[in-house]
């Protein structure tokens, strides 16, 4: 199945069948590189010309091997900017390249609206002439983390740059696959009338692994980070947040387990750190139409990713990884590393089902969390119990396809926790299904709605929230 479909769909499907052929598991290597003989083997027996696919092959291997040098060169500590050529050792002869550009664009296929059988013979998932990688331009900025990422940009067949961001020792299979999970939630979001209606979606991007440590993420431009417009608007009123004060109260407040001082949560931080994330629409959509659409977007879209990310236990949502489209006012979720309720084995336990914090609810206007966000969050969640075989199978491949997290060194054990992919399976279906814990009988939808946004806003979780997590922005 794997080989016919490559064979049909080559320079879509290559650069998953590259990637496999790169990994560090023999084992895995030796299948991948027999699904390129088979794919080369069955060009012939369909009597088409093997010339084009080898030539395909060859090229995409040699890019992505050029790619994959690129992630791991060594980069000085202070650059900032560096050429490809003379700084990385690129070799820009490995372009033209006959694969796609690797944007969800191209690589997302199209499903057909009409299903007689008619219309299906002659369907195509994929346009006849795709963007193909034409040159990488020699210019490349390195991004201020720990591990270095690299900005490129590609110019693809039809003459437009493309940026992507190349990640190094970072598995990004478990991304790629909440990529794969996010859209098929939102082809479910247009079926459905209530979310079609309201515009309901989840905003994804292209993730493609070239192996298990390194990986090229599609580049979304015009997005801001949590963090930094809270920032930004906190500086403009002079107020400077006191990190060591703050990490001194949240210590106070939590060495009682009876959390008997939970009052300077409010008296001693929240005072000093107002919500002002609404200051951030007004200054972006001076319009009243513009700003009401655009806040009523980042409601929606906040309540989506909330349902989801409970569901898969997706953990770590501090100020960086969530990101707002400047053009639409919409959330964007990054680095889906803490996965399957990773975030509740960590030194300081994550406690919250997702972020609810007062900026964030804050933004969501005179409503707070009882207008379209809980709305949205009972139709998310309603749809996902309805499509609940579906998700399952496309999670079930972890089974499969181990990610980091279920092979070598083990995360801490933790009572409520699974650590291995069957038992992850079951804790999602639990959930899919109504069942909260310390709770016997499932709840309905909105009564599970309920329940998390409660425990998304108590001062008792919030204030035992690791201090980098900022609960009090």
């Amino acid at each position: 199945m794997v080989t016919k479909a490559v064979q049909s769909f080559p320079q879509q499907g290559l650069w998953t069948v590259l990637a496999v052929v790169k990994s560090s598991n023999k084992d895995r290597a030796l299948k991948g590189q027999a699904c390129l003989s088979k794919i080369q083997d069955y060009s012939s027996k369909v009597k088409k010309d093997t010339t084009e696919i080898r030539r395909m092959i060859l090229q995409g291997q040699k890019f992505s091997d050029e790619l994959l040098s690129l992630c791991l060169a060594r980069v000085e500590d202070r650059a900032s900017k560096v050429t490809l050529a003379r700084n990385l050792g690129f070799n820009h002869k490995v372009a033209p390249c006959r694969l796609v550009v690797p944007f969800q664009a191209m690589l997302i296929p199209s499903l057909p609206v009409i299903q007689d059988s008619e219309h299906l013979k002659g369907f195509r998932p994929f346009p006849r002439d795709p963007t193909t990688i034409e040159a990488v331009l020699d210019e490349a900025q390195i991004l201020n983390s720990l591990q270095k990422p690299r900005k490129i940009s590609i110019r693809g067949s039809d003459g437009k740059i493309y940026n992507a961001l190349c990640k190094p020792k970072d598995d990004l299979r478990k991304d790629q696959r909440l990529m794969e999970f996010n859209n098929m939630i939102n082809r479910f979001l247009k079926r459905d009338v209530e979310s079609s209606k309201r515009r309901m979606y989840i905003k994804t991007y292209a993730v493609t692994p070239l192996n298990e440590e390194c990986g090229i993420i599609e580049w979304v431009d015009n997005l801001r980070t949590l963090r930094d417009i809270i920032v930004k608007h906190l500086r403009e009123r002079r107020i400077a947040p006191n990190y060591t004060e703050i990490r001194h109260y949240l210590d106070e407040i939590c060495a009682d387990k009876t959390f008997s001082k939970l009052s300077l949560f409010n008296t001693k931080i929240l005072t000093k750190l107002p919500a002002v994330l609404h200051e951030w629409f007004i200054e972006m959509f001076p319009e009243t139409e513009s700003w009401f659409t655009a806040r009523l977007r980042y409601t929606r879209s906040s309540a989506v990713m909330s349902m989801v990310g409970y569901v898969l236990g997706l953990g770590d949502r501090h100020g960086e990884n969530l990101l707002f489209e400047e053009g639409t006012g919409g959330i964007l979720h990054v680095d889906f590393n803490c996965l399957f309720d990773k975030g509740q084995t960590f030194e300081k336990p994550e406690v919250v089902p997702f972020r609810l914090t007062h900026n964030m609810i804050d933004a969501f206007g005179a409503y707070g969390y009882n207008g379209p966000f809980r709305r949205t969050c009972e139709i998310t969640l309603g749809l996902l119990r309805q499509n609940e075989d579906a998700l399952m199978t496309i999670l079930e491949t972890f089974l499969h396809d181990p990610t980091t997290d279920f092979i070598g060194k083990r995360r801490r054990t933790h009572v409520n926790v699974p650590d291995t992919p069957a038992g992850v399976l079951e804790d999602v279906r639990n959930k899919l299904r109504g069942f909260m814990s310390k709770q016997p009988i499932p709840l309905s939808v909105d009564g599970q709605v309920d329940e998390l946004i409660v425990q998304a806003t108590d001062k008792k979780n919030l204030a035992s929230m690791y201090v980098g997590w900022c609960a009090f922005f």
